[in-house]
């Protein structure tokens, strides 16, 4: 009987603690779970932490950093059995922090087993050098040093080993930044390397980029420009940039400062090569040119001289305009070192295609033709032409039109001054002076008026 109930007392108290024990397993809480962690984008937050996590429902997270606790996550309620929580530290870490989140149930507040994570704040990605490019030839001895740039950092530049300078702190939206930098002085002739490092405003460098290898090269001889012309084949608003080049050269052709095309030029015998450019319509009013010439290895020349220049409605006269054969238009004529302008040339009737080279014989010649139309279009004086003598007449029958003028002027007056003495000299206009004055003179009587 003893037995029996010993036995009871056991099954009972066995049946109590297995009751007791699947209740406190039921009510454990399940550890969040991490579903992202990073930092911050932007300048003030480069190394602000923040951790994105699903928590089970009815739960609150807490967070420690190097073992302190720091703050809740933020947790929304999703309907779901687990809930999505986020946080984001108020201050930059140094990197190499100790993580932890626990889950905390808000009804029984029993705490999940903490979840740990190292945090490590990834390196600084290297630049990438863009240009020059590896291998270029450049008659430049100061290029610009382009390239790509992690946001919020500055790039340290070094040429040949040799520190040279840094860009500013850059940004952009897309997270990746552009950067130009020119060296504070002129590379001397000869191969050179270029490479970068990256910096961010914590002190943080990068690795070094990739690294550029190029040669400077004496310049190449620029292009030199004449005044722009106008002919038979274009209009006054499609002007031909002429000019002479190196040998070998193409031509890239800048209108306000903006580049308009580029050609190649015809070789010459010489060496120099004459170029006709036909630009396409310009706006009216004043405009620049200028050129650079690159050669077969890419190696670009310096700008040329600057041509300013005015694109205007043509006027002139129907005469001038039969006799120069369909002449619509010029540019604005060239003055010339003496102060003078100068003729404006104008090319020989041809197929002139754009980017076509033109001899300067022919351009001569050519303004030779101009300038003798232009005498007998608009009668320019020569003593040795028969324009001098119609020159003459226009001017003998001015001279009789003036005299002519001022003889109606005297006779007019004249005839002013009889009328005036015979009305004095009428009877009934006459009064008789009480005293007779013999001062008075004949010759006073009958003056002129």
């Amino acid at each position: 009987m003893i037995l029996l109930k010993k036995a009871a007392l056991f099954i009972f108290f066995t049946l109590l603690v297995l009751f007791f024990a699947k209740s406190a397993i039921a009510s454990q809480v399940s550890s969040p779970t991490i579903v992202e962690l990073g930092n911050k984008k932007g300048h003030e937050f480069s190394h602000q932490l923040f951790i994105k996590g699903l928590t089970p429902a009815n739960t609150e997270v807490l967070v420690y950093i190097d073992g302190i606790y720091t703050d809740f996550a933020k947790v929304g309620s999703e309907g779901t059995e687990s809930d999505s929580f986020y946080y984001e530290h108020p201050t930059a870490l140094a990197g190499g922090n100790e993580i932890k989140l626990i889950a905390r149930d808000k009804t029984s507040l029993v705490l999940s087993p903490p979840v740990e994570i190292k945090y490590i704040i990834p390196p600084l990605p290297a630049p990438t050098l863009v240009s020059p490019a590896s291998g270029k030839i450049m008659g430049e001895p100061n290029p610009y040093i382009t390239g790509l740039v992690n946001n919020w950092s500055f790039t340290h530049i070094y040429i040949d080993g040799v520190y040279n300078g840094r860009t500013e702190i850059l940004s952009h939206e897309s997270g990746t930044a552009n950067f130009a930098y020119k060296p504070f002085l002129d590379l001397g002739v000869g191969p050179h390397k270029v490479w970068a490092v990256a910096e961010d405003d914590s002190g943080r460098k990068s690795g070094v980029s990739n690294i550029l290898e190029f040669k400077v090269e004496k310049p190449m001889p620029a292009p030199t420009l004449f005044y722009p012309v106008v002919n038979s084949d274009t209009k006054y608003n499609q002007p031909f940039i002429v000019g002479l080049a190196k040998n070998n050269s193409v031509i890239k052709v800048f209108i306000d400062n903006k580049l308009t095309g580029q050609f190649e030029v015809v070789n010459y015998p010489s060496g120099t090569a004459d170029f006709a450019f036909k630009l396409e319509v310009l706006a009216r009013g004043n405009h620049s040119v200028y050129t650079t010439a690159i050669d077969s290895r890419g190696k670009e020349s310096e700008q040329s001289n600057i041509v300013y220049f005015s694109v205007r409605q043509p006027v002139i006269a129907q005469g001038a305009r039969e006799e120069r054969g369909g002449l619509i238009g010029k540019i604005e004529e060239p003055i010339s070192e003496s102060g003078q302008k100068s003729p404006l040339v104008i090319f020989p009737s041809g197929d002139i295609e754009k980017g076509e080279s033109i001899s300067r014989e022919a351009a001569i010649g050519a303004e030779g033709r101009i300038m003798e139309e232009e005498k007998s279009a608009f009668g320019l004086v020569d003593e040795s032409e028969q324009a001098q003598g119609k020159l003459g007449i226009n001017l003998i029958i001015f001279i009789i039109f003036v005299l002519g003028v001022i003889g109606w002027i005297f006779w007019v007056n004249r005839e002013l001054a009889r009328e005036q003495r015979e009305s004095e000299e009428s009877p009934e206009n006459q009064i008789l002076p009480e005293k007779k004055d013999d001062s008075l003179d004949k010759g006073e009587e009958n003056r002129l008026f």
